[in-house]
């Protein structure tokens, strides 16, 4: 396994990227800069590889050849019990098994004083 140099992925991603932004070939920057043309682009492969694992999601075995298909998901306790009260002018509430019971008392009475319009 290969240990990873910080300072040189910097230093040749800055190289990568100042022969993008010169606009010249790459045989011709490397001349200019006096680097090896081998060596610039096993770099620029390199760092496409390492960007593209990067990419990857890390949720199934620290990544792969293929993303995951898989998402993250929270699991929630799901509710079964709930109380469902209809009241005569058609309002429907709907509360959990454990609600308030003063807070429903709330609800209903400003149900029962709430006029038609």
């Amino acid at each position: 396994m290969r240990v990873r140099c910080a300072e040189k992925e910097a230093y040749w991603r800055k190289v990568v990227h100042r022969q993008e932004e010169s606009g010249q070939s790459v045989r011709r920057f490397c001349r200019e800069e006096g680097i090896s043309e081998a060596s610039f682009y096993g770099w620029r492969r390199e760092l496409q590889r390492r960007d593209r694992q990067e990419k990857r999601s890390p949720a199934v075995g620290g990544g792969g050849a293929c993303p995951s298909p898989f998402v993250a998901l929270r699991v929630v306790p799901e509710t079964t019990s709930v109380i469902e009260i209809v009241h005569p002018r058609g309002y429907i509430v709907r509360a959990p098994a454990q609600v308030d019971c003063d807070a429903l008392r709330q609800v209903l009475a400003a149900l029962d004083g709430a006029r038609e319009g």
